[in-house]
């Protein structure tokens, strides 16, 4: 399994959030879709970066 550290900022305010996910684009779906409590007032989402984890 790889896991992803990932950075958005919204497009909106410019809030910064970073999580972990093994699947980016499904994760950065469910930010704009506002799937996600703690990201929803923000959106839309853009990513910033993203940081593969592991060997």
């Amino acid at each position: 399994m790889k896991n992803v550290l990932y950075a958005i900022q919204s497009q909106v305010t410019g809030r910064i959030y970073i999580g972990q996910t093994e699947d980016i684009d499904r994760r950065l779906k469910e930010h704009n879709s506002g799937r996600v409590r703690s990201t929803s007032g923000d959106k839309p989402w853009a990513l910033l970066k993203k940081v593969l984890l592991g060997f």
